[in-house]
């Protein structure tokens, strides 16, 4: 089995949600015996660039950010194009929604739909996904199978598109956090007690009410601050609010990897997401496998992922959201509940048991 990845997600993405599963992918189908190619020659992608499994070339922004990541783009499509029509794989899996490969397979596609933030919300959530629902539309009835990473977007795939359900495969994700081993000498300087929000916060995060929310909470706890991993560093409408809200000396942010994440969620009261919807929620199963107890909304996928493991509130509800944080912070006991839930429910979820489903899939299309 031949099994041909693209560019898309890889060329200018250094960290992301996509290309790591992508990546973790091609790694496990690896070990499975599966012959993976990835049609890619240049990429700035930590996880590629770390790996002795994938060779590529990284590049400078000689012509600034934007510019220098489009050049570079289309220098990986014309190379994915030619790989595609060498014709030498049984299964083509591109990792993104650009249509440029349509014209140049006659080889099954697979495509992973991670998530309906764009064609349920709108572009206005600032989500990076730029393809319009009418090329999706294109893309799912060319392609040979649809994976969703999880039941609840299975379903917005079949609302939102018309797809018949049979044509759906739901693979869950995983993480490598399962396995991952953090060396000794990695250690990190904490606050006495903090609560831990990892990731982007665009508008469908719901960053801003959870700050609103949380303001109370940390200004009655004083021994307790917020940290944001990762994101970049807060935007000027963030700072103009943790200013507001008096919280400059209660909340800060840091550029992560995943070692370091890996000891943020170790130390952390609880991870919070307020998330008003997301695919799937890779940083609950990240949180799960640190031993990190998890306070989610509910909302779209996660009671699906988290199941009993993981303490809700209403995403809309401030107050709800206040009492549950309130909750954590005071009851340890609660905390070490989740913990071994959390395990528990971790054990549900690993890299190995997504690539078997992966390739079942593409056996059955090949």
């Amino acid at each position: 089995m031949k099994v041909l990845f693209d560019h898309q997600a890889f060329t200018g993405v250094r960290y992301g949600g996509v290309s790591r599963y992508f990546y973790d992918l091609m790694v496990s189908l690896q070990k499975k015996g599966v012959e993976t190619q990835l049609s890619l020659l240049f990429s700035n992608n930590a996880y590629l660039l770390e790996s002795d499994a994938f060779r590529v070339q990284s590049f400078s922004y000689f012509l600034g950010f934007m510019p220098t990541n489009m050049l570079f783009s289309q220098v990986n499509r014309l190379w994915s194009v030619t790989q595609l029509m060498r014709n030498n794989y049984d299964v083509f899996h591109p990792t993104f929604f650009h249509p440029y490969f349509l014209k140049h397979t006659k080889k099954p596609v697979v495509l992973t739909y991670h998530d309906a933030i764009k064609d349920k919300f709108g572009a206005e959530f600032g989500h990076i996904d730029n393809a319009s629902k009418e090329l999706k539309q294109r893309l799912f009835d060319r392609s040979a199978q649809i994976i969703a990473v999880s039941e609840n977007t299975k379903t917005d795939l079949i609302e939102l598109f018309n797809i018949n359900p049979e044509k759906i495969t739901v693979v869950y994700h995983a993480t490598a956090f399962q396995t991952l081993k953090v060396p000794e000498t990695v250690q990190i300087e904490v606050p006495e007690a903090y609560l831990l929000y990892v990731g982007a916060r665009n508008d469908y995060k719901n960053f801003i009410p959870f700050l609103k929310a949380m303001a109370p909470t940390l200004k009655k706890h004083r021994h307790v601050q917020l940290i944001c991993a990762g994101g970049g560093s807060f935007n000027p409408e963030e700072t103009q609010w943790i200013q507001q809200l008096g919280l400059t000396d209660r909340i800060s942010q840091r550029n992560i990897d995943d070692f370091t994440l890996y000891r943020l969620y170790q130390n952390a009261l609880a991870f919070v997401y307020p998330s008003l919807y997301e695919g799937f929620g890779i940083p609950i199963l990240e949180a799960f496998a640190a031993g990190c107890p998890v306070v989610l909304s509910r909302a779209s996928c996660f009671p699906e992922v988290a199941r009993e493991a993981a303490l809700y509130f209403d995403p809309e509800s401030a107050l709800d959201m206040q009492q549950q944080i309130e909750k954590i912070i005071l009851d340890e006991s609660l905390r070490q509940s989740l913990v071994r839930k959390g395990r528990e429910r971790g054990q549900h979820f690993s890299l190995e048991e997504t690539a078997s489903q992966t390739l079942q899939v593409y056996q059955r299309i090949a």
